[in-house]
């Protein structure tokens, strides 16, 4: 939970409250010990992914892209409690006595499997780093002022080679994120796809890709001591790479279920957060 801010402290007594009025056990993630007097048990995240149903996350969107990663492989439904500022993927109002959250854990909901990206360094063959991604891996340069070369290589095709600022890949989830800033095409969240997008490329000729998302999309960086190159997930996860590296981003084997109040409709989402009418 996004534990920063006093609202989402007093969001988090209603939301114990509120389950344990229907006989929910409730424990807590441990970063949340000693927010409130008298709070239930808190367990590790890995504890939470083994043994718990359901996996209810308070605070905005990043709030659930770091939920989301820690809970991918265990199979727990997650439901957002929005108390952040956008809320595209954190939709229950924590307003009106929880009311949609209980209908939720009454079982009225609608259930979306959302798609994962693994990303990996490569170095010599060998994998040196890894980690998950919910809305986009970016590879890009350390030094912002500086320019990188990279080749893009899908299932083991050479599509272009680069100069640009870096690399966007993301999920559909991501394409209303840094990609949609970057110019990049929105992507309904049961499309099976993903976006690979250059950053400031130094071409008039480079455009956006929507690839297989089965594909394995790996990105080499070309040996050139130039700039420093960092892979970064969900713009939270920070990956050193060296020039030489091989960077691989491919579907994760497992999705992650978001449970949403039974009104949930993507394209209304849209309209409301993109001020579109």
């Amino acid at each position: 939970m996004k534990f920063s801010d006093e609202s989402v402290a007093n969001t988090l007594a209603d939301v114990i409250g509120c389950l344990e009025a229907l006989d929910v056990q409730v424990v807590l993630d441990n970063s949340t010990q000693g927010l409130l007097e008298g709070e239930p048990p808190t367990v590790p995240t890995s504890v939470i992914g083994e043994t718990c149903d359901l996996a209810v996350v308070i605070g905005g969107d990043g709030t659930l892209l770091s939920a989301a990663r820690s809970l991918v492989n265990h199979d727990v439904p997650i439901v957002g409690i929005n108390r952040g500022r956008l809320g595209f993927l954190v939709d229950v109002s924590p307003d009106g006595g929880l009311e949609e959250l209980i209908q939720i854990v009454k079982g009225q909901y609608i259930e979306e499997h959302r798609a994962m990206l693994r990303t990996r360094i490569l170095r010599d063959g060998e994998c040196v780093a890894d980690s998950f991604a919910f809305n986009d891996t970016v590879i890009r340069v350390r030094d912002l002022l500086q320019i990188m070369d990279f080749d893009v290589i899908i299932d083991d095709v050479l599509v272009t080679h680069q100069r640009a600022d870096g690399l966007i890949i993301a999920t559909p989830s991501g394409s209303t994120a840094y990609s949609l800033s970057n110019g990049g095409p929105i992507v309904g969240p049961t499309i099976d796809a993903l976006v690979v997008q250059p950053i400031c490329p130094h071409t008039l000729t480079s455009r956006s890709l929507m690839v297989d998302a089965e594909s394995t999309i790996r990105v080499h960086l070309w040996d050139d001591d130039v700039a420093k190159a960092q892979v970064v997930c969900d713009g939270q996860i920070y990956m050193d790479a060296m020039l030489g590296d091989m960077i691989e981003v491919k579907r994760n084997a497992n999705r992650v279920r978001l449970l949403h109040p039974e009104n949930y409709d993507y394209h209304r989402i849209l309209r409301e957060k993109l001020n579109w009418g």
